[in-house]
């Protein structure tokens, strides 16, 4: 019962606001969230009876009561969450230089405009398009180069920016590598060529690169080049703007270089963390986003001590993940045996090679070393240790967030709402670039980092309520279906009653606000086969529609056996004609649309098949 039945318009509703998607993946999306679980399937751990219409229901969820869930004939446990954040001076990690060095990085909004130079990067080697001549610009291999341009430019800052808050280090390499880059780029422009792409860009490595000639450098950029004739471009322009560049690079080389380890606040602070004697002797997983961070971590946290019980796993690493993954996290993985010269890990440092689908349980810490962008990603990293069946009591998670120095006494939800601000003036209108899971989430993320002691489930921030029969006071479709299938089970005769209730049974109760809920489903006698299509419709007084919203709905008409009743409007007929009128009218434009619709002969085929599997579960 989706409005409109066409998804291209729809998901445009959905961008524009006039539309939420999880009203459409509520009907297709099955999601069994920790709270779902408990709330049904839920065990006392004394009394061994269902929690599901207990008047405590809050105090299990939130781990003041103890409940458990029966999994092959084993009682099993929610662990507690504990989160807390870690705020730390970007400040102080950057020797008080952060706002400049931010500034050379440059924010969205400046840039849209490469006429003049300032002293921010302009990003030109990633923007080859605003170089080409105007005559040259809508022909092949040119066309469209300008706006992928544009959003490699947006990319290649968001990325820098991203690395210039993981570490010191990562943005250190980062710079020194992109310095070497725009240095053979420079030297292919004073040799007559055009180096794009990424076998130019790797010619030579970095280990390569001491000793070279810039004759040999020149000869090996020719061998890769050729996509692009230098003659078609404004060479002065390019070069300027790339010597510009090189130029800013090298002076935030030099603000960077100086910075060591012991002046790194973030590091420190984590060490400072680590150190604590509530914290010493826990299993953790050190999570960050770069390679280069990770790398730098477990260098620096391991100082040459040659600990056993501490490893680093990444992308360039070339480690084993499996041996890894068991060694920290030996029950939960067939009790694995370690092997001779082998030690149980107690210490983890990982990017998100780790943060999906294992089973790292033994553990009972997790810290997000980077402001992720994506919560669902630390939510991803919380899971590998937030699991049914662990033994530990209570896991906790613990956050990084940077803060300026200036402003260290504001609150926690002032200091974040500021760091959003930041990250929308760096990623702006370039945000359109991102895939959806970089894309910011500011509602998951004041969830994260403000709701210590709570949920971590993005959708499972508020408490419940009471249920009766499994119902709670607010419904989605999730708990609305296990409720019914409950009630077929443990009171059938009430089932089949609601089951067998006529077409067109109506009645009212009493409500702060007055209004009409009306249910149609279309459907053919004459043709059991033809698709059936329900809609719901929420009215007021005056018959105009207020929503059509299926979990909206289902919570204003919740009632229990003892709600009262009310008479029904005398306008309450004509209502529900009004509303059957335009239902039977969106009836037969749907049907329209079905048959208009022109099938391959394979779409044909796939549709026919899953008509055959729909009726086959429906018996």
């Amino acid at each position: 019962p989706i409005d409109p039945p066409d998804l291209k318009q729809y998901f445009s509703m959905v961008e524009k606001g006039e539309r939420n998607l999880p009203d459409l993946l509520s009907h297709i999306l099955i999601r069994r969230t920790r709270n779902h679980i408990l709330r049904f399937y839920g065990l006392d751990s004394e009394t061994n009876l269902s929690i599901a219409t207990s008047p405590y229901i809050n105090e299990y969820l939130s781990g003041q009561r103890k409940a458990y869930i029966l999994v092959g004939g084993k009682h099993q446990y929610f662990p507690k969450r504990r989160l807390e954040t870690i705020e730390y001076s970007i400040e102080d990690t950057y020797n008080g230089l952060y706002q400049q060095l931010r500034q050379y990085l440059g924010k969205s909004n400046k840039q849209k405009s490469l006429k003049t130079l300032t002293n921010t990067l302009c990003y030109a080697r990633y923007g080859l398009g605003n170089y080409v001549l105007a005559s040259k610009q809508q022909q092949e291999p040119y066309k469209g180069l300008q706006t992928a341009g544009a959003n490699l430019r947006g990319l290649i800052r968001v990325l820098l920016f991203k690395r210039f808050e993981s570490s010191v280090y990562a943005f250190q390499q980062t710079i020194d590598r992109m310095i070497l880059a725009h240095e053979r780029f420079l030297i292919g422009l004073n040799g007559g060529l055009i180096p794009a792409g990424k076998e130019a860009q790797d010619i030579p490595n970095d280990d390569e690169a001491a000793g070279e000639d810039e004759l040999d450098i020149i000869d090996a950029l020719r061998s890769v080049s050729g996509k692009y004739d230098i003659e078609d471009f404004d060479r002065a322009k390019l070069t300027k703007h790339i010597a510009h560049d090189l130029e800013i690079l090298r002076q935030i080389h030099q603000l960077v270089a100086p910075i060591t380890p012991v002046q790194d606040a973030k590091l420190q602070t984590l060490k400072q963390w680590l150190a604590k004697p509530d914290i010493l002797g826990k299993k953790q997983i050190i999570f960050t986003q770069y390679a280069d961070t990770a790398q730098y971590l477990y260098d620096q946290i391991t100082d040459d001590s040659k600990r056993q019980d501490i490893e680093v796993i990444h992308s360039n690493s070339g480690k084993d993940k499996g041996r890894l993954v068991q060694r920290f996290a030996p029950k939960a993985n067939d009790n694995y045996q370690l092997k001779p010269g082998e030690t149980e890990l107690n210490t983890l440092i990982a990017t998100d090679i780790l943060a999906e689908g294992l089973n790292l349980q033994d553990g009972d810490m997790i810290i997000n070393y980077d402001l992720h962008w994506n919560p669902v990603k630390l939510i991803q990293r919380f899971e590998r240790i937030d699991r049914i069946g662990t033994e530990k009591e209570t896991i906790y998670g613990y956050n990084f967030l940077p803060e300026l120095g200036i402003k260290k006494n504001l609150g926690l939800k002032e200091k974040l709402q500021r760091r959003i601000q930041e990250i929308h003036e760096t990623i702006g209108e370039d945000s359109a670039i991102l895939d959806n899971s970089e894309q910011l989430n500011e509602n998951a993320m004041y969830a994260i980092y403000e709701h210590r002691d709570k949920q971590l489930d993005l959708f499972d921030l508020e408490p419940a309520q009471p249920l009766t029969f499994g119902l709670p006071s607010a419904i989605d479709l999730t708990d609305a279906e296990e409720m019914l299938r409950q009630l077929q089970q443990h009171n059938p005769d009430e089932f089949d009653r609601i089951v067998n209730l006529p077409n067109g049974i109506r009645t009212a109760k009493l409500a702060q606000n007055t209004g009409t809920f009306v249910f149609c489903e279309s459907s053919n006698i004459n043709d059991p086969s033809a698709k059936r299509y329900p809609q719901l419709f929420l009215l007021d007084r005056e018959g105009k529609e207020i929503s059509r919203d299926i979990s909206k709905i289902l919570s204003i008409i919740t009632a229990q056996e003892n709600t009262p009743t009310a008479l029904l409007p005398q306008t309450h007929n004509q209502t529900v004609t009004q509303a059957l009128r335009k239902f039977s009218k969106e009836v037969k434009i749907r049907q329209s649309e079905q048959r208009d619709v022109k099938l391959t002969p394979p779409q044909k085929y796939i549709l026919k098949e899953l008509e055959k599997l729909f009726k086959y579960n429906e018996t």
